[in-house]
């Protein structure tokens, strides 16, 4: 696992919350969220790839009506559907320049489904094209699985920050000053 990632997600990254110095809290959920995109815009990837081998999955078995169609040619809307059914997860969505974490989960991704194995997916046999589904499909609940941890740990920590301020604990003015 990735550094920033494994020590965020270790046991003890939440011990102590309730003691931590408030700017301390800060910077844990600004690392915690900076990582949250990172696998998110890694996990955005294997979805694509994902309704990429699912396009051919159902082009081969009659499902999109064309039998004849091309994957190239229907990428645009592979990908545009997949984008109108994402059901919306109530936090935004920031996309910006990827960070380490982000790039090293999409060479992860690379191995697992390449670009190369993307654009001649017509070509796979049945069982070559259920196997890299499979691959990407692993990668993606992984990615899944991972975010929610995070969520998990950013919303703990906002939770306490926000306990601070309720209690009298922190104030806004120190905040300001």
């Amino acid at each position: 696992m990735i550094e920033p990632l494994r020590s965020l997600l270790a046991a003890e990254a939440l011990e102590g919350l309730t003691t931590r110095p408030l700017p301390e809290l800060r910077d844990l959920r600004v690392q915690c969220s900076t990582v949250e995109n990172d696998i998110s815009m890694a996990r955005r990837v294997a979805q694509g790839r994902l309704d990429i081998v699912g396009h051919e999955v159902r082009r081969r078995s009659g499902g999109d009506g064309e039998l004849e169609s091309n994957v190239l040619f229907d990428l645009p809307d592979v990908l545009a559907e997949a984008a109108a059914g994402g059901a919306p997860s109530g936090r935004p969505i920031n996309i910006g320049d990827p960070g380490e974490v982000a790039l090293k989960m999409v060479e992860r991704l690379d191995v697992a489904a390449s670009p190369a194995q993307l654009s001649n997916v017509g070509d796979l046999s049945d069982e070559n094209l259920r196997e890299l589904f499979e691959r990407i499909r692993s990668f993606e609940v992984e990615l899944s699985a991972v975010r929610r941890q995070l969520h998990e740990r950013i919303d703990a920590i906002q939770s306490e920050i926000g306990r601070r301020y309720r209690d009298g604990e922190a104030s806004i003015e120190n905040l300001l000053s």
